[in-house]
């Protein structure tokens, strides 16, 4: 799993908390904000109520004594107070139908105040007018109570769900650099093993790739120093000489295409193949490394014309590779069989050597870049010929594995098997 899928959870929950925190503080500060409006509506409410009260108490006690101009102002004042209290409030709300009947009551409180002869109706009015005004300054302060307890929550939960999510988002964050930490850890860990893979392959090819060369020398220095050397004699060091170029020139192929695989460098063609044509090529290149090694090599081809898909150089050169490796651990004398048959819809290739086998517990890794089992690590070699003969067959859609092959409980010798989809006839 990458480090970006790791750190996906914890970053997500970070985000995801400052998602909440930003969408908890504006619902809670909208909340807070129609608070705090409501309740300063209501204290204006209040305002105007004890102003209203005041208005009616000096109403009544002008219109006692029958002054008609000073009486006048103070129901101007009051009917204002009214239009004042109506304006704070919603149009199709029962206060505001309420406020509306308050106003007709002022109407009829200017009539009756001007009319001597209606002290009675005058009393009882007012009477009504200061009863109601004294319930709606106490429903209003009631009201106050409430918001002013609403509010008071609203600002604890502000806080909590504030505090909560800043909370949250910082455990997300320390668990993202837990993990970060873990990652880098872990991938220094990884590169560690991968430069000292690196080392022990670059020792490896060193020494395969040394050997070669010492035997080519070698060959050529005893034939240059034997000036009475006869023909088939030097015929035979210069046989010797091509085979170790051969494999060479094998193991360096092999290099590239591994390195130019990992780039995403490497393009294989797609174009029909003969794979009779291409295993019995792969053939007579490594018979040179056989013959050399004292190993024969038998090719059998004998099917009907079987046509694959992809790049026949590659191909072959994964078909060689494994046919080099079962030459190298096959005793001296054995065979290596280079079989091609078909399966179903699929073409098969089997290598079979007469080695000792491969260990149950190694027979899965065989394939993995620079991998060897004690057998390999003994008879040399970089541990990449498998491998690259493992991406060129998926490449081609195709499949390999490798399993003993068993005489009387013992291993009598390994075969590798590359399955390939044929192109329908």
């Amino acid at each position: 799993m990458s480090i970006e899928t790791r750190l996906r959870q914890p970053l997500t929950l970070a985000a995801l908390c400052s998602i909440a925190l930003l969408v908890s503080l504006a619902a809670l500060a909208t909340a807070f904000i129609l608070s705090l409006a409501s309740a300063g509506r209501n204290f204006d409410r209040a305002g105007i109520a004890q102003a209203q009260l005041a208005a009616v108490s000096r109403i009544e006690t002008l219109a006692n004594t029958g002054d008609a101009a000073a009486l006048r102002p103070h129901l101007h004042a009051y009917a204002r107070l009214i239009r004042t209290e109506t304006a704070l409030l919603p149009t199709a709300s029962a206060e505001h139908a309420a406020q509306v009947r308050e106003a007709v009551d002022a109407d009829h409180l200017a009539v009756l105040a001007g009319d001597p002869k209606r002290r009675g109706e005058l009393a009882d009015l007012v009477s009504r007018i200061v009863a109601r005004e004294r319930t709606e300054a106490a429903r209003i302060g009631a009201d106050m109570i409430r918001l002013r307890a609403r509010t008071t929550i609203l600002a604890v939960l502000l806080v909590l769900v504030a505090g909560g999510s800043a909370l949250l988002g910082a455990l997300g964050l320390i668990a993202a650099n837990r993990q970060l930490a873990n990652e880098v850890s872990e991938k220094t860990a990884e590169l560690a093993m991968i430069d000292q893979s690196r080392r022990l392959f670059f020792a490896k090819a060193s020494h395969e790739m040394r050997t070669p060369i010492t035997v080519m020398r070698g060959e050529a220095e005893v034939a240059l120093a034997d000036f009475a050397a006869e023909p088939r004699a030097l015929r035979e060091a210069l046989g010797h000489v091509v085979a170790n170029a051969e494999f060479l020139e094998h193991r360096i192929a092999e290099l590239l295409a591994l390195a130019r695989a990992d780039d995403g460098q490497l393009q294989l063609a797609r174009e029909l193949i003969d794979l009779a044509t291409l295993v019995e090529g792969a053939g007579d290149a490594a018979r040179g490394y056989a013959r050399s090694a004292e190993v024969a090599l038998a090719v059998e081809t004998m099917v009907p014309p079987l046509t694959v898909r992809g790049d026949a150089r590659w191909l072959q050169q994964a078909v060689l590779a494994i046919v080099d490796n079962a030459v190298k651990f096959s005793p001296f004398g054995g065979t290596v069989t280079v079989r091609l048959t078909t399966n179903d819809d699929a073409a098969r290739i089997d290598v079979v050597d007469q080695g000792s086998g491969v260990a149950d517990e190694a027979l899965p890794r065989i394939f993995d870049a620079y991998y060897q089992g004690d057998a390999g690590r003994s008879r040399g070699g970089t541990g990449l010929g498998l491998s690259l003969a493992r991406w060129v067959v998926e490449q081609h859609d195709g499949s390999i594995h490798a399993a003993n092959a068993l005489a009387n409980g013992l291993s009598v010798g390994c075969t590798v098997t590359i399955d390939l989809p044929l192109v329908p006839v």
